[in-house]
């Protein structure tokens, strides 16, 4: 009995396991917009094959490099604005921006930020999406960065001080060195060592409380003496990198680590250091831990100006050339610099670039593009909003339909009906036609036509009835005019639905609206962090309310403004109808009593 049970049991789970299996293999082949035509699969190795890194990192800015031995740019756009990463689920967009995009040159640098890197593992991986000619840019370059970023400088600039990357906007504020030269990643800065160094000024941002870590690519000229490749000083406490005869070394305050092996003049290395209040401060050389020192329970705060490649004063300052220069307000770990080293160098093991896939997409309609992208950011009390809007919009089509068919049949009855009492000789003697069913002035006609008639069936059948009494015409009258003032009743019924579409659908947008960025701020407080990508999704969500508001009024606003102008002249020939009606009648029966 029990192997039967276990046999009832297998072939159902056996059945369950394959499906499983294959949902999994449709999902892995899903594409998440067919308008992009192309994507391509970015792998990661932190196995000891690849990268070697053990530890697991989080929302990690990985370089991309785009060239021709692993990517068409003729299938991008020019400018690679039709560029979109997404995680491995196909269906999360990730943070990138752009340093460097030549289409000529076939080459591309882009920064992405990676969610998740899982130490010693091959199964990450990221997939990039291009071949749509219609789509906007979406590059976000203070996104890339998590909130402890708080500068970053590719020097890819031209001319001028270098620019921050991250969305603190610490851009370089003194700067005489040389942009453009060629480096590890892109373009790099040259400091001469007898006038150039770069000044970020101080900011609220800049504040190294929690921790401290700074990371760039140097290139010495020479085996200088000693000079500072970052340092900040007060006076009374202050953080310097330095680097003497080759050998790096760091320094918070009281706290000097020891000096790394020396490094080869005119070669690039990879310098970082780490400060962790209570722990330690440590210089990392090429991804290695070289250095240490045991630091205090507390970090300086910068009171002045940060230097790159010399003193606030202007010594010890620093030949020869620097890259990608990073500055964060927390103690980063071992394994970030060895992704960085592993990533950015030149022949690095940290990506590998897979086969091009193509699907069945394109370029889209720029418009109808950003439509779906504002439809996927709206949230559940916009869509709540967005609903009601709609039902309104929906009820007022009905109602100025069925509105707009009905005048048509009455108009037509009522001429129908005119052409037919204006041939009578006798206003009380016209016979019902069914061409009238739809007559506003028949039902009028009606009215009087039976209050006569029920006067008449009360009388003696001897007495003469060719006129008649005075109270029973001012009753005729009467009676005309409770039927023209129902007809008119009618008329207007249900347009107070289009009344409602007018005035109350832009306030239900407006409310929908502000309670939307209401949400938006409160996320971004939540967050801490302020960028345009992060803002605009919601602003775009909470707009589309006021949009749908819009969508309910104009159109209310036209049908009730043509409905009541018809229902005008209706009502005006049902009061023209009223008082001939009672002349005709008042002549042909009108007496003295």
């Amino acid at each position: 009995m029990k192997n039967v049970m276990k046999v009832r049991w297998s072939r159902p789970l056996m059945a369950a396991v394959a499906a499983l299996t294959m949902l999994h293999a449709v999902s892995a082949h899903a594409w998440w917009e067919k308008k992009w035509e192309f994507r391509k699969k970015i792998a990661f190795d932190l196995s000891d094959k690849g990268a070697g890194i053990k530890e697991n990192l989080a929302d990690v800015p990985v370089l991309v490099r785009l060239h021709a031995g692993n990517f068409d740019f003729t299938k991008a756009k020019d400018d690679g604005s039709d560029l979109r990463f997404m995680a491995a689920d196909d269906k999360s967009p990730l943070k990138f921006h752009i340093e460097k995009y030549d289409p000529k040159q076939a080459i591309a640098l882009i920064w992405v930020r990676v969610p998740q890197l899982a130490g010693g593992g091959t199964q990450d991986s990221i997939l990039l999406y291009y071949g749509n000619k219609g789509a906007p840019a979406a590059a976000d370059a203070g996104g890339t960065y998590d909130t402890g970023q708080v500068a970053v400088f590719h020097f890819g600039e031209k001319e001028g001080a270098p620019h921050d990357a991250t969305a603190y906007g610490n851009h370089g504020a003194d700067f005489a060195g040389k942009l453009g030269n060629p480096a590890v990643i892109g373009s790099g800065a040259t400091f001469n060592g007898t006038s150039d160094r770069l000044v970020i000024k101080r900011s609220p941002s800049l504040n190294f409380a929690k921790g401290f870590t700074f990371s760039a690519w140097a290139k010495p000229a020479s085996a200088q003496p000693d000079a500072r490749l970052f340092s900040f000083s007060d006076g009374k406490q202050g953080i310097e990198v330095g680097i003497a005869q080759g050998s790096v070394y760091a320094r918070v305050d009281g706290a000097t680590t020891g000096r790394t092996p020396a490094i080869n003049p005119q070669s690039w290395h990879h310098v970082a250091v780490t400060a962790e209040p209570g722990k330690r401060l440590v210089v990392y050389l090429d991804g290695r831990e070289a250095a240490t020192a045991n630091l205090g329970a507390s970090m300086p705060s910068p009171t002045a100006d940060l230097v790159v490649g010399g003193t606030q004063t202007g010594g010890a300052l620093f030949a020869g050339e620097m890259d990608e220069v990073e500055i964060s307000s927390v103690a980063r770990p071992a394994a970030w610099f060895t992704a960085a080293v592993a990533g950015q160098g030149e022949g690095g093991k940290l990506t590998a670039y897979q086969q091009e896939e193509k699907g069945g997409g394109g370029s889209e309609d720029l418009t109808i593009h950003l439509m779906k992208v504002i439809a996927r950011s709206i949230t559940l009390d916009g869509w709540l909003v967005i609903g009601l809007c709609s039902f309104m919009l929906v009820w007022g089509i009905l109602i100025f339909i069925r509105k707009f068919f009905m005048l048509q049949k009455i108009s037509k009855s009522n001429k129908y009906f005119m052409e037919s009492f204006g041939e009578l000789e006798d206003p009380l003697a016209l016979e019902e036609d069914e061409g009238f069913s739809d007559s506003s002035l028949f039902r009028v006609y009606q009215a009087g036509f039976d209050e006569i008639q029920r006067w008449v069936d009360r009388q003696d059948p001897e007495k003469d009835l060719a006129v008649l009494p005075r109270s029973i015409l001012h009753n005729f009258r009467a009676t005309l005019d409770r039927a023209s003032t129902t007809e008119s009743h009618k008329l207007s019924a249900w347009m107070l639905v289009l009344t409602l579409g007018i005035s109350g659908g832009p306030f239900w947008g407006l409310l929908g609206t502000v309670w939307g960025v209401m949400n938006t701020f409160a996320s971004l407080a939540e967050s801490g962090e302020a960028n345009l990508s992060a803002i605009a999704p919601g602003v775009a969500s909470a707009l589309a309310c006021t949009l749908f508001g819009l969508f309910v009024a104009i159109p209310c606003l036209f049908a009730y403004t043509y409905l009541a102008n018809q229902m005008k002249y209706i009502n005006a020939a049902n009061r023209h109808f009223t008082e001939e009606y009672a002349i005709k009648v008042e002549g042909a029966y009108g007496g003295t009593q």
